[in-house]
């Protein structure tokens, strides 16, 4: 259970040598007050603000830290409203729930902002601006229609257009109708992201076990320790249970006999030679799936949501010309000086949806002490997301700090198949 929290590592520090394979695959401690199963960034960031908050913590994950969605997406700042929040099933509720998630991502600037001194490490954060495109009359007006609620939820957008558009970014194509402008959006490494978190848990007192995958949750045990945990690394029994395994979390709320509202999708990354500065901000699109940024190490990274293919497990999903041709003809349309750039690499990942577009978490009223742990937009809202769901599990009266619409228990709206 909760004992007093423990202070932060101050920046700068790095007392902590990073375990080395053998020890990270070590059998695991008998029992635990907190289980939380995925290493990605969710469930990294959570074991972090929990110990953290002196809550003893055990993290496992059934393969190596980061090696899938958390490590495969490109690591961008999503603050506007994105074509997919604009193109989903609307409802008469629709600018409420655009309000609710510009505010989430107001918080989430805050948090990203701040990071890399609250962690005193590098993690590639990079607040460049974020450029949204349209091509047409129609999404000219999108652009218009959804600064209006990102002015009153708190995230600072400009539109621009004409020769106002051409003096600011020149490189883009000068026939587009318009773009909106986010000072605050950018990157950060999702490489180094999740890592960091996970390091600095340990030094607040986090077990965490690799290879480690979860086959069995005996659920409804009494007292102190309510899960009994089957994994290949050994068995465990823990008070509470957190599912933070992104894509795969249905996988693992089914070894309960739960449900999520939730689906996974495979998604396709290009990567370019290096080429010589171009671009500065993040460039998305408000009707078309793009997006696009030139790196530290001036690459260009190409991605927005185009599909991968799906595979038989233990293979997860790979890559589509079909994906690499459309994404990367939409970037050259947006940005003319990209035409001749060699695509050098791609690969491909797994993100979590819902059909609701919350956020899937907080604690189980079916079965008490069962967390669920899936943010969409989920490397944007990943670190303030673990923070408050850090919050509700440790703090006293905390279980009302997760806004109830996020609830585990809500229905499945979709009837695909979450693997």
């Amino acid at each position: 259970m909760s004992s007093s929290a423990r202070p932060a590592p101050s920046p700068g520090t790095d007392g902590l040598r990073w375990p080395t394979a053998a020890e990270l695959g070590r059998s695991l401690p008998g029992e635990t007050d907190v289980l939380v199963v995925g290493g990605g960034l969710a469930g990294t960031a959570l074991s972090y603000y929990l110990a953290r908050a002196g809550v003893e913590v055990v993290l496992v994950d059934r393969s190596e830290l980061n090696r899938e969605a958390s490590g495969t997406n490109t690591g961008s700042f999503h603050y506007q409203i994105a074509i997919h929040q604009l193109t989903a099933a609307e409802t008469a509720g629709a600018r409420r729930r655009l309000l609710a998630e510009v505010r989430l991502n107001a918080e989430a600037a805050e948090v990203w902002k701040g990071l890399e001194a609250e962690l005193g490490g590098e993690i590639g954060v990079h607040t460049t601006g974020g450029l949204m495109v349209a091509e047409t009359a129609a999404e000219l007006q999108l652009l218009e229609d959804k600064q209006l609620i990102e002015a009153e939820a708190g995230v600072e957008t400009h539109v621009l257009a004409g020769r106002e558009l051409r003096d600011f970014a020149p490189y883009l194509a000068d026939d587009l109708a318009g773009a909106s402008y986010c000072p605050q959006e950018g990157h950060a490494n999702p490489l180094l992201a999740a890592p960091l978190f996970a390091r600095r848990a340990l030094e607040l007192g986090a077990t965490i076990r690799t290879g480690a995958e979860v086959s069995a949750v005996e659920a409804g045990g009494r007292g102190a320790r309510r899960f009994t945990v089957t994994t290949s690394a050994g068995e465990i029994s823990a008070h509470r249970f957190v599912n933070a395994a992104g894509a795969w979390a249905n996988d693992v709320a089914g070894l309960c006999g739960l449900r999520l509202p939730l689906r996974a999708e495979g998604l396709h990354v290009n990567v370019s030679e290096p080429y010589p500065r171009l671009l500065g901000p993040l460039v998305q699109h408000i009707g078309r799936r793009l997006t696009l940024k030139q790196s530290a190490d001036q690459t260009f990274i190409i991605g927005g949501g185009w599909p991968s293919r799906r595979e038989r497990p233990p293979r997860r999903y790979s890559a589509l010309w079909e994906s690499a041709a459309g994404n990367t003809a939409v970037a050259v349309r947006v940005l003319p000086g990209l035409a001749g750039v060699r695509i050098v690499r791609m690969w491909t990942g797994a993100l979590a949806f819902t059909d609701d577009l919350s956020p899937v978490i907080g604690e189980s009223t079916r079965l008490p002490g069962y967390h669920t742990f899936v943010a969409t937009t989920g490397f944007t809202l990943g670190p303030m997301m673990a923070r408050l769901l850090a919050d509700a599990m440790s703090a006293p009266g905390g279980r009302g700090l997760v806004p109830a619409e996020y609830s585990p228990d809500r229905a499945p709206a979709c009837a695909s198949s979450p693997t």
